[in-house]
Order: structure tokens, then C-alpha cells, then sequence
């Protein structure tokens, strides 16, 4: 079953201000630090995976090629991530953190925390903290989770029916 384009609209739009209140309490420090966003991005990820593919990145991103190399090469050049090539395949670089990393990608949330924490009102600050955490993870889980959604793989924006495509597959074939 396809699911319409207005209902991926609706949901842009429900998670744009989370998104925005993201990036603006976090852009200070980022240019503090000398950090695009899309390199902190890619900080972001290696430190959550551990270990993650450049390739994977550019998948989940979307971005150009060339725009995540670069990233990924300025991160290691500055010493915030390492990067080798894969023991199974030497066409895919692995970036792992480094201990210098951790510590901008906890500095830059940090500094993001603080000044949110100067313009949240004092009353029901806990409860409504505890209420947003909750529902901002379970939100990512279903995202992020077992489905691991990428936000521009082509396919999701099909809105032809599955038949039709075996159909036409099968008129090429032939």
C-alpha cells in the first residue's frame, strides 16, 4: 500500500520545528568549533554506530558524494574521527570516533542544552522535558529503528502500485 505524498507533507511539517529548534540551539557551537552541520551530522552518527560506512552516510543522507567525502576527510583531518578502508571491501572507508570527537560532540549538545535550558519557562520544566524526551524517542525508534528510513530513497516517492512496475519490468524484458 502507497502512502500519499500529503501524509510525508504532514509529517515534514509536524517534525520541521523540533528539527529547527535542533539547528538553532546547536549552531553557535558548531561555528564555534568550526563544524558544518553536515559534519557534525556525520560526528553524530560515528559516535552513536561506533563504527559506520562513508557509503552508508551518503545512502541516509542523500547528499552528493562529494560533499560527505568531504566532511568525513575535514572530521579526520581534525582529528575527530578515524578513517580506514574495510578489511572485507577497500572501495569503503569506516569511520570510528575518536576521543577527541566525543568530547566536540558532547561539548556542541552541552552548549545546545544550556541555552535551551535559558529559554524553557521554570514551571512544569520537568514534566514537560520528560513528556518531549519520551515522545522524541519513541518518534526515532519508529524512524530510525528496525526500518531505518532513509528520507531520500527514491522509492518511498513511488506512488506507482507495485504491479504496475513487475509489469512494465516484464515488457522490458521482452
Amino acid at each position: 500500500m502507497q502512502v500519499s505524498l500529503k501524509k510525508y507533507a504532514r509529517l515534514v511539517r509536524a517534525m520541521a520545528p523540533s528539527g529547527n529548534l535542533f539547528f538553532l540551539l546547536t549552531i553557535r557551537e558548531l561555528r564555534r568549533q568550526g563544524l558544518t552541520f553536515l559534519a557534525f551530522y556525520v560526528l553524530q552518527r560515528t559516535v552513536e554506530e561506533l563504527e559506520i560506512s562513508e557509503c552508508w552516510l551518503r545512502r541516509e543522507t542523500g547528499f552528493e558524494n562529494y560533499e560527505v567525502s568531504r566532511a568525513c576527510t575535514f572530521l579526520a583531518n581534525s582529528g575527530l574521527i578515524g578513517l580506514r578502508k574495510s578489511n572485507a571491501d577497500a572501495r569503503f572507508r569506516l569511520l570510528t570516533p575518536t576521543a577527541r570527537g566525543r568530547r566536540v560532540h558532547d561539548q556542541v549538545l552541552s552548549a545546545a542544552a544550556q541555552q535551551f535550558e535559558q529559554g524553557l519557562p521554570a514551571p512544569g520544566r520537568l514534566r514537560r522535558l520528560s513528556e518531549a524526551i519520551h515522545l522524541l524517542r519513541k518518534g526515532n525508534q519508529i524512524l530510525l529503528g528496525p526500518l531505518q528510513l532513509s528520507f531520500f530513497d527514491v522509492d518511498l516517492f513511488d506512488e506507482e502500485p507495485v504491479g504496475a512496475r513487475k509489469k512494465r519490468a516484464r515488457v522490458r524484458q521482452s
